[in-house]
């Protein structure tokens, strides 16, 4: 009889750690700061995380996401005088000029624009205005953010422009995953012609142009306003490991790159992503259910660690430590597509690979891999 392998995932592999953490209350200067996975959005290291606090430009990854999902690339955006005439740092647009979104986005983001960001929200909504009510509705939302209230789409203080580092690293984590925001947040410059101003933008975040080097750096924003102190996010990937940290209220550019150093090194040397590919099947304990995964899921676990993997009868996978502790878990209900069966014979371990369990089993037609 024809054969396949599936993934069943019983038994318990024992390792050396009790939970995910390195147990490091690390010095940082900043008075917030974040470091997630950007996977699976596991918090790695967190100070004062969630209090609310002003952010700056980094308010600008909002309003660039906002708009590559719901703008057209190629749209003509037509300059008003109150954009032009926008405070702070600028792209040097003029009142009536039209320049592409896709154009205005990247330089917002690159050169901190708040000009652009004015003309790219009265566009999008017809007003900064109705802007705001439309970004902070997707916030809440689409990205499910719970302590973040923009007032303005650029970032100048306003003492009801809250957000927290928690959330910056969950819009910034979101934002990521549209291949676009990604390819604009990781530009080092940007040739730039408009009616008054023909130059190349230079990215603000030091890091990432390279003056600051650091290994695996992906992308970045700077932001600062005397309320805000100098805050800044920055994503880093090296290996199969995505990065993203936030710091928040440092009180100079060294002390925010320095924190930002800090948090990368601490996510790098102690922490590593699990995968479990999307074409895993899966068996309940008792063998009554199977599940076939429709995404790829994302655990983070300390680099000494080996997880294990089990599956409940109600279908709840868990990532376990060797007290039987879960790190993760996530309810294959909604992640995977479930089919009743009964398997026809004892199961017969196959071989171990990757650290999950391999077992031939009679084909069911329920699909290998």
């Amino acid at each position: 009889m024809k054969k396949f392998f599936i993934i069943f995932i019983l038994a318990l592999i024992p390792f050396a750690s009790t939970k995910v953490s390195a147990e490091s209350d690390l010095p940082l200067n900043s008075e917030a700061g974040i470091i997630i996975d950007a996977k699976s959005g596991k918090v790695l290291y967190g100070k004062n995380m969630d209090k609310r606090m002003y952010p700056a430009s980094l308010t600008k990854v909002a309003t660039a996401i906002y708009a590559i999902e719901h703008g057209g690339k190629n749209e003509l955006v037509a300059v008003s005088k109150k954009a032009a005439k926008a405070d702070g740092s600028s792209v040097f647009i003029e009142p009536g000029e039209e320049i592409e979104l896709s154009e205005l986005i990247a330089g917002m983001l690159i050169n901190s624009g708040n000009d652009a960001a004015i003309a790219i929200a009265e566009h999008m909504s017809g007003s900064e205005e109705l802007f705001m009510e439309d970004l902070n509705e997707f916030l809440r939302k689409e990205v499910n953010v719970t302590d973040t209230h923009f007032t303005n789409p650029h970032g100048l203080f306003d003492k009801d422009h809250v957000t927290t580092a928690s959330d910056l690293a969950k819009i910034t984590q979101y934002a990521m995953k549209n291949e676009t925001f990604g390819e604009y947040f990781g530009k080092k410059e940007l040739p730039w012609e408009v009616e008054t101003w023909d130059t190349t933008l230079i990215t603000h975040h030091k890091m990432l142009k390279g003056e600051l080097p650091y290994k695996g750096i992906t992308g970045g924003k700077t932001g600062f306003v005397s309320q805000s102190g100098y805050t800044l996010i920055s994503t880093a990937t090296r290996g199969e490991q995505d990065l993203i940290a936030v710091t928040l209220k440092a009180p100079s550019d060294k002390v925010a790159y320095s924190d930002t150093k800090l948090l990368f090194n601490y996510g790098f040397e102690n922490f590593k992503s699990g995968k479990i590919d999307k074409k895993s099947k899966l068996y309940s304990a008792d063998y009554s259910n199977s599940y076939t995964l429709n995404e790829d899921l994302y655990y983070t676990h300390l680099i000494s660690d080996q997880p294990s993997l089990k599956t409940s009868n109600d279908g709840i996978l868990s990532i376990m430590n060797q007290e039987g502790e879960a790190i993760d878990s996530f309810d294959l209900k909604t992640v995977a597509d479930v089919r009743n069966t009964v398997l026809p014979a004892p199961i017969k371990q196959e071989t171990i690979n990757d650290k999950l369990i391999k077992f031939s089993v009679p084909s069911l037609g329920l699909g290998g891999f």
